[in-house]
């Protein structure tokens, strides 16, 4: 199942209340292009979709489209800040053959 770093968690919960989203949680989509693998979006999210996965990470619902659930079965969203780089990531992907 997909795992979420508490680093991540906050950002995402900042991002939340900066939205004035209370109560909402976070979708993981596959998002358009990518000649890699899929591309992934995130949102914010009221209740996901009918179908999606949900997981519970630090009081934070993540919402998992189920098109990449298996493809983020054993991956980690993790917030890292590198000098002037910051941002979501994900760990963990399966390696796929590029165009």
């Amino acid at each position: 199942m997909l795992d979420v770093t508490e680093a991540a968690v906050n950002e995402f919960k900042k991002f939340i209340r900066e939205a004035n989203a209370d109560g909402a949680g976070i979708r993981v989509f596959a998002a358009p292009g990518g000649c890699c693998g899929p591309t992934f979006g995130l949102d914010i999210s009221q209740n996901g979709n009918e179908g999606d996965d949900v997981v519970e990470k630090y009081d934070l619902k993540i919402y998992i489209d189920p098109a990449i659930s298996d493809i983020l079965s054993n991956a980690t969203i993790d917030y890292i800040e590198d000098g002037p780089r910051k941002g979501f990531t994900i760990l963990g992907l399966p390696k796929s053959g590029c165009c």
